[in-house]
């Protein structure tokens, strides 16, 4: 009995599975390795979503073919070595010496100017007038000569017409074709019958959305070539081409068919109403035998204005040229050179303001100082004011219309420099220019103060305004006789003069002229 109970109280501890659940082998975690669970969970979905929404792959969208650098925008090896931009080297600079001058019309503008005016102009401003219009600046371009056999000679082609340069013969001739093939032929547009035929395509361009044509029809490549030069002269011919569309609707074709009523004739200048109707091609074969080759000029020396070296084709040319245009706008040295010399042909004259080393002037008026003692007196009082007070305004020099003509007349005869800027002076060695005289001209008017004890002299502010000047002193008649001595306001606290100031003294001149002096800017 006891065997028996010992035997039921026996517990078997093997069917307890004491093992830790991470190390059962069904408890679904496996050391280094991600679960199952992890790999397809709902995080990695939702990362996916925002790239996905962002613009991105999503970690199923990866491209075929992209790395790691691809994918992280990186430095990837995108090819061979043979497929990355190559950088173009620059061109050499032009060697050759370019010299700055006025042109030749805009210069015979401007002397006629002065020759019909008499106003004075700043040389250094008429320099800026043409060095501010390109067209009107000429540029003398001359290859430096070397003794290197190897070195090669700088060559222009030119174009006699309109002074265009490049620096090969084809560039020019297409740019003479293009330009001046209208000088000598009239551009008609005729009436004509649509065009016959089945077409199973049309051409359309890309760009404009104009209908071209069918490719297999006559003058297909001459519309193409005519598109390129009227809308697209800066893409090539192949560049074009690629944006051609082919359109094959019957309603395109049908469209293009009633559209090409009209073709595009060259008719030669001058021939009667029976000359022949050429296309352009033609008209282009018959201009380049006839007409192009009295166009074309090879100069040793290249003489072209600024504006058409810097529209020019050749780069070499077209950096010299900006380069030296901008190097004379700082310092007009070469300009102010030319304009010197052709003013000087033209017999202009010129003067420095202020002091020898004073600003430029030049002007069509001879310049030649006043005679004040052979002029009429209102003549003279206006020449004398604007001598007092040089740098005056017409305002206030002429108050009254016959002033206004004085002043004129001074202007025209040489007598006065009349500025661009409105202000008058008069002629002298080194005329006087500058707000800075208009200051030094207010004390000129102010009597200098006296210093204490000493008398003051006569004021020609207190003449009277119709002064009677004594033939000799003792002219009773006169009552301003008696105030002419210096004598002091309080005469008890100071003892009389020992030579006075009588009459008796002055010559009765000296009164008549003081008057003149001061009374000649009233007038003005």
């Amino acid at each position: 009995m006891n065997a028996m109970e010992t035997d039921a109280t026996k517990i078997d501890l093997g069917q307890f599975d004491f093992t830790p659940d991470w190390a059962k082998k069904d408890a679904g975690v496996v050391v280094g390795r991600t679960s199952a669970g992890r790999e397809g969970g709902d995080a990695r979905q939702r990362r996916d979503d925002r790239r996905t929404a962002a613009g991105g792959f999503s970690s199923r969208q990866v491209p075929s073919g992209a790395g790691r650098d691809d994918r992280r925008g990186g430095f990837a090896r995108r090819g061979p070595a043979a497929a990355r931009p190559q950088f173009r080297e620059r061109e050499a600079p032009l060697d050759a010496e370019i010299k700055i001058l006025p042109e030749t019309k805009a210069l015979g503008t401007v002397m006629r100017k002065l020759q019909q005016g008499f106003l004075a102009y700043k040389l250094k401003d008429l320099a800026y007038f043409f060095l501010d219009n390109p067209s009107s600046v000429l540029m003398k371009v001359s290859p430096r000569r070397s003794d290197d056999a190897r070195r090669e000679q700088v060559t222009f082609h030119q174009c006699k017409a309109c002074g265009f340069t490049a620096s090969d013969a084809a560039s020019l001739e297409a740019h003479i074709v293009a330009a001046h093939i209208g000088d000598y032929y009239d551009v008609r547009e005729v009436e004509c019958e649509p065009p016959k035929g089945n077409f199973t395509c049309v051409a359309k361009c890309g760009l404009s959305g104009v209908l071209l044509g069918p490719p297999n029809i006559h003058g297909f490549n001459s519309t193409v070539r005519e598109m390129i030069r009227t809308k697209y002269p800066s893409m090539s011919e192949a560049e074009y081409r690629s944006r051609i569309v082919m359109l094959r609707e019957p309603e395109a074709i049908e469209e293009w068919r009633k559209g090409a009523t009209k073709k595009t004739v060259f008719v030669p200048k001058g021939a009667g109403d029976d000359a022949p109707e050429l296309a352009r091609e033609q008209a282009e074969a018959e201009f380049r035998r006839t007409a192009l080759p009295s166009m074309v000029d090879e100069p040793k020396t290249l003489m072209i204005t600024a504006d058409a070296a810097i529209k020019s084709p050749c780069a070499p040319l077209r950096r010299a040229a900006q380069d030296a245009l901008e190097a004379e706008r700082r310092n007009p040295f070469a300009m102010m050179f030319a304009l010197r010399g052709a003013f000087h042909h033209r017999k202009m004259h010129f003067f420095r303001a202020n002091d020898p080393r004073g600003q430029e002037f030049v002007t069509g008026a001879e310049l030649r100082e006043f005679d004040a003692a052979h002029a009429i007196p209102e003549l003279a009082a206006v020449a004398k004011f604007i001598e007092e007070n040089p740098c005056s305004s017409k305002a206030e020099i002429a108050k009254t219309p016959e002033e206004e003509k004085l002043l004129a007349w001074l202007v025209s005869t040489g007598h006065v420099v009349a500025f661009t800027n409105g202000v008058y002076s008069a002629v002298e060695k080194h005329p006087k220019y500058g707000p800075q005289w208009r200051k030094r001209s207010k004390p000129v008017k102010d009597a200098p103060a006296q210093p204490e004890g000493e008398s003051a002299p006569a004021a020609a502010p207190e003449t009277p305004e119709n002064p009677v000047i004594p033939d000799s002193p003792d002219n009773p008649d006169n009552p301003e006789i008696p105030e002419t001595p210096d004598i002091p306001e309080n005469p008890a606290n100071s003892e009389p003069p020992a030579t006075p100031t009588a009459p008796d003294t002055q010559e009765p001149t000296e009164p008549e002229e003081t008057a003149k002096d001061e009374t000649a800017p009233q007038l003005a």
